[in-house]
């Protein structure tokens, strides 16, 4: 019997994997799971992000499992120093987050850890890297400045054909800006002058 629920189960997050969640419950402990595997406080706002922006749970169901998580002392709101609200889990929200291997298949628990540590990483990049778009004639520029606290490491400026491979580009480079500062170094350093012929004949 508990063998067809957990089945029946699978069978419906597996369901919910092409379209936003919009059934409460669900919706509690897959963010519970979100923060649990996550393991440290997230801002309210990319929490946000990743689980309606993000197309995975529904507004309306997002906004009330919230709710039913703060009041079920699943969660708690706090402020960080920069003054945003952050939701760390309790222990009543780690056994709730448990939950959710009964009742979604590992694919589907991996794909939405990966989305949120990547939103995670992107978020942290965004104090250290600038971006902008800049239209022009025939295409758009990408404008990267890579920084190391006060220190500019790299200012580049490259051309794109539009501004949606502008913006591609400027995502990939988000993720990573470290990756795009090595290959740079790495490129001139391997970089081979035009041999120079100096044949007379």
């Amino acid at each position: 019997m508990k063998k067809m629920m957990r089945d029946e189960n699978l069978m419906k997050i597996s369901e919910m994997a092409d379209r936003s969640i919009t059934e409460t419950a669900v919706a509690g402990i897959l963010l519970c799971y979100v923060l649990y595997r996550v393991d440290e406080p997230m801002e309210s706002e990319l929490l946000y992000s990743i689980a309606v922006t993000g197309e995975i749970i529904n507004f309306f169901t997002y906004q009330e499992a919230i709710c039913s998580l703060e009041q079920n002392k699943c969660i708690e709101a706090s402020y960080n120093d920069a003054h945003e609200k952050v939701y760390t889990l309790t222990q009543v929200g780690i056994d709730t987050a448990k939950k959710l291997r009964n009742i979604a298949a590992k694919s589907y628990r991996d794909q939405i850890v990966t989305s949120a540590k990547l939103a995670i990483r992107r978020k942290r990049n965004e104090k250290e890297v600038h971006i902008q778009y800049e239209n022009v004639k025939n295409g758009c520029q990408l404008h990267v400045t890579l920084m190391d606290q006060d220190l500019q490491l790299l200012d580049l400026t490259l051309f794109t054909p539009d501004e949606d491979t502008a913006r591609q580009l400027g995502e990939r480079i988000l993720l990573n800006p470290s990756a795009l500062y090595h290959d740079v170094i790495q490129s001139v350093i391997k970089y081979d002058e035009t041999p120079i012929d100096i044949n007379d004949d």
